[in-house]
């Protein structure tokens, strides 16, 4: 008995030792052959002298290229949940092979892309100061997934969208103003994603015109392909005179609820009790 319990011990301590070692095989920026924009987020400093917990918070954009070696790399997080903020036409057209074949749990909402980014009756689309603020509407339910499974057994845990710098750069930026990291740092984590893509890894190596015939998402990519002068190179997250996309939304919460412990409480049910069970979890 006494040898069974340390045999037991001592798988658990390697198995927190090669964690730990994992966590220090990057800085911010997973080293991943396949990744885009596969990132943690921990490691920032809240107000309050904590730190965000390494290893346990993770943000990426589309995991269609990951490699088998990527796959294996990653297990050694033992990530439970995806949180897939992509819309129903982009998840089938870059489905994600990792968490079918290591079946991860993975949570979607059900949705159009193409519904979400219309624009006026006009048919014009919004500029991104007006678009980046309807998210928080747009993407209500599967905001209130990702705190709901990082409240509950889901971490560690990767959320992620296509490029893994609009919705999910929103998603990220509320869960780190929660845990009380400033939002100077909260705004330079969301720009990063600018250095942090890889769109030619995105793509998957999908023919989107032969997609577009029957996928919206794919269309709307040919169209933004096009009329870009340098599709292959990720656009800077702020406006002609430097104002970065995600400030909007941060006004927006300010301005609507007061603080983004307001918002987080009308909108996603999460209450005091709730907000210090997650600093508990997240914060070292």
């Amino acid at each position: 008995m006494a040898a069974r319990l340390i045999s037991f011990f001592l798988l658990f301590v390697f198995a927190l030792t090669a964690v730990a070692d994992l966590s220090m095989s990057y800085r911010r920026l997973l080293p991943l052959e396949g990744g885009s924009n596969f990132r943690d987020l921990g490691g920032y400093r809240t107000a309050d002298g904590q730190t965000v917990a390494r290893g346990m918070l993770f943000r990426s954009g589309a995991m269609t290229g990951l490699t088998d070696a990527d796959m294996a790399y990653l297990d050694g997080f033992g990530i439970k949940t995806i949180v897939d903020l992509r819309s129903n036409e982009e998840i089938s057209l870059y489905p994600n092979h990792w968490a079918a074949k290591h079946r991860i749990e993975v949570v979607t909402g059900d949705y159009s892309f193409a519904a979400m980014m219309s624009g006026e009756e006009s048919g014009e689309r919004p500029a991104m100061g007006e678009l980046y603020p309807r998210l928080l509407e747009s993407i209500g339910p599967q905001i209130k997934n990702y705190f709901d499974e990082a409240l509950g057994e889901g971490a560690p845990m990767v959320v992620n969208c296509s490029a893994g710098q609009d919705r999910t750069g929103i998603v990220s930026a509320v869960m780190l103003l929660l845990l009380g990291v400033p939002e100077p740092t909260v705004i330079e984590d969301y720009l990063l994603s600018t250095d942090f893509r890889r769109p030619a890894i995105e793509d998957g190596g999908v023919d989107l015109a032969e997609a577009a015939k029957t996928n919206a998402f794919a269309a709307m990519m040919l169209e933004y392909r096009k009329a870009m002068p340098h599709p292959d190179r990720p656009n800077p997250l702020v406006t002609s005179d430097g104002v970065p996309y995600l400030a909007f939304v941060i006004e927006r919460i300010r301005d609507e609820y007061g603080s983004v412990e307001a918002y987080a409480e009308k909108e996603l049910g999460i209450d005091a009790q709730d907000l210090a069970a997650l600093r508990r979890t997240y914060l070292r």
